[in-house]
């Protein structure tokens, strides 16, 4: 297969060769994303006069993605695309061409016109590939783009424009257009050949350089302590402090605690393992205290510079300790987490993102079932006492993120967590109740600057949804109507043309056909108006503001929704 059918046209045929042979080929190339100006693109192309919209063709060579200004967050760039655009010029998308297929693709277009529109200062790769090719440049005279240009030798057929400046880059590509067909000179093949060689030559002396330079991993004395909190879970207790007996790691105290498990299997477990691992701290409570104040507990006892705190279900490999250790002394960290391996039924690799705080407060996107906190991150946020709650991790990842400390995240998994039917990674209410508790302990001179700004976006979004929804709800009431109309309006022709079949008489109606796909056109649009209001009115920040409404009726506050 050729690299012309491999490709994902959301529009029309994408092949070079069909490209309409009087359009001219203007080229957006580039992640379809914001901070790659494609909103500023967008706008210098509705600018352009009508004349020169019918001329052109737009092509967005580039990945679809999720969009994440406030105002285009509930978009990805193929919606956006299509609400700015359809009707407005003839476009396509190409979303998963490989770098080799779609600089094939570009080379094989007539003369295009390609658009470098990112604002971002950098050393940009798509200049470094669209400044070897014979086609227009229209770029961003941002910091990067002139200094590869000049690499590569390429000086014709260039059109500057400033960033962020939709009004610029339109007028760079009215000239652009008018000059069109234009056929720069680039540097000989030799010549390229030779630059892209020693670029990669200084690429890879720079990494080497890199690595000589870099400081070498410190040997740590530091002490961990390791909690392993056991309750009604003594069938996976000694494979999970055997995997502790093998720790390259030779710093680490073990305290082993049983939370009031009834079962006799569990008990009997626990004895066992006492006598397999003398030097083990085991401990058995007489009645449950739960997750939270057992570790609060294993704080006091224990001497331990750092923590990991676990259930039984987690088993540890040869070198976890070392591993987390390390990566905590050598990066300053105050909390250290890592991807999770889960085993059970089935297999899995669980990695975590990290983010911001409206996402923490929904799901720990930071760290699994174990993670290693240092003595002083406890001694600060200490362990939720409340028996039902089991997400402590969750609350001090969280806690650590609103103040601004350190967590490193380690991106292989370290351990593995044994999966049962009790397992979930489901977040129920009570525990994001308790997490809210959690956070309002906190003093707000603590909080970050960038997590109040946070906040304050999340409250702006919650203001703007009603604006947003009652104009959709107006929309959706518009297409109703219409579709109303149309589907009466196309009743009343069968119903005619019925009764002229029967009298014999021959009459010309509408085009029937055409009118059908022109309601099924409404119907779609009013399908998508719903969805996207069910959409909103489902999401986190429209029930964040619902409860905000009932707090400010409940304490007298005027509601003025």
């Amino acid at each position: 297969m050729s690299s012309k059918d491999q490709f994902s046209g959301i529009q029309n045929q994408v092949s070079g060769e069909n490209i309409e042979s009087q359009s001219i080929p203007i080229v957006f190339f580039g992640r379809l994303e914001e901070r790659k100006g494609l909103c500023t693109f967008v706008q210098a192309i509705q600018g352009l006069q009508d004349e020169l919209r019918a001329k052109i063709k737009v092509i967005f060579m580039g990945k679809v993605v999720a969009l994440y200004s406030a105002q285009l967050k509930h978009l990805n760039s193929e919606e956006y695309l299509k609400r700015e655009l359809e009707g407005v010029v003839s476009y396509e998308i190409i979303s998963n061409f490989y770098s080799q297929q779609a600089i094939q693709y570009i080379r094989d277009l007539d003369s295009a016109i390609v658009c470098l529109t990112s604002p971002q200062e950098n050393f940009p790769n798509t200049a470094l590939e669209m400044g070897q090719l014979p086609v227009t440049l229209v770029v961003s005279d941002t910091g990067g783009f002139r200094e590869t240009l000049q690499l590569v030798q390429r000086q014709d057929c260039l059109y500057w424009f400033q960033p962020k400046d939709e009004e610029s880059l339109q007028t760079q590509l009215e000239s652009a257009i008018e000059s069109y067909p234009q056929y720069p000179q680039v540097a000989e093949k030799s010549t390229l050949e030779n630059i892209n060689r020693k670029l990669l030559e200084e690429k890879i002396n720079y990494i080497e350089t890199a690595f000589q330079q870099a400081k070498p991993f410190e040997k740590t004395t530091a002490k961990v302590t390791i909690g392993v909190i056991s309750h009604q879970q003594g069938e996976y207790l000694i494979d999970c402090l055997s995997s502790l007996e093998m720790q390259t790691y030779p710093h680490i105290e073990i305290i082993v605690i049983d939370d009031h498990s009834k079962d006799k299997n569990s008990q009997e477990l626990f004895n066992h393992a006492s006598s397999l691992y003398p030097n083990y701290q085991f401990i058995s409570h007489s009645h449950r205290k739960g997750i939270g104040k057992t570790c609060n507990e294993i704080l006091t006892k224990a001497t331990g510079d750092y923590f990991l705190f676990f259930s039984p279900q987690v088993t540890f490999y040869p070198q976890t300790v070392e591993k987390f250790i390390e990566t905590a002394v050598n990066n300053q960290g105050d909390i250290v987490t890592s991807a999770q391996k889960e085993v059970g039924k089935e297999e899995k690799i669980v990695s975590y993102s990290g983010g911001t705080l409206p996402t923490m407060m929904q799901k720990n996107v930071y760290g699994g079932e174990c993670c290693l906190f240092s003595r002083q991150i406890l001694e600060k946020f200490d362990h939720t006492e409340d028996k039902a709650i089991t997400t402590q991790n969750w609350e001090i990842l969280t806690a650590a993120v609103v103040t601004g400390k350190k967590i490193i995240y380690y991106p292989y998994p370290l351990y593995e967590y044994h999966v049962n039917e009790h397992s979930t990674s489901e977040i129920d209410d009570r525990a994001k109740y308790s997490l809210r508790q959690y956070l309002g302990k906190i003093p707000p001179q603590e909080w970050t600057s960038r997590q109040i700004y946070i906040l304050l976006t999340a409250i702006q979004q919650l203001q703007d949804l009603p604006s947003q929804v009652y104009d959709l709800q107006f929309q959706l009431d518009r297409s109703q109507q219409k579709l109303n109309e149309c589907q009466n309006f196309l009743r009343q022709l069968e119903e005619n043309n019925t009764e002229e079949e029967s009298s014999g008489e021959v009459i010309i109606y509408y085009d029937d056909e055409k009118l059908k796909q022109e309601i099924e056109k409404i119907e779609y649009s009013l399908y998508e108006a719903k969805e996207r209001i069910v959409a909103m009115e489902s999401s986190k920040f429209w029930q964040l503001r619902e409860k905000w409404f009932k707090i400010k009726k409940n304490i007298g506050l005027p509601v003025d929704e």
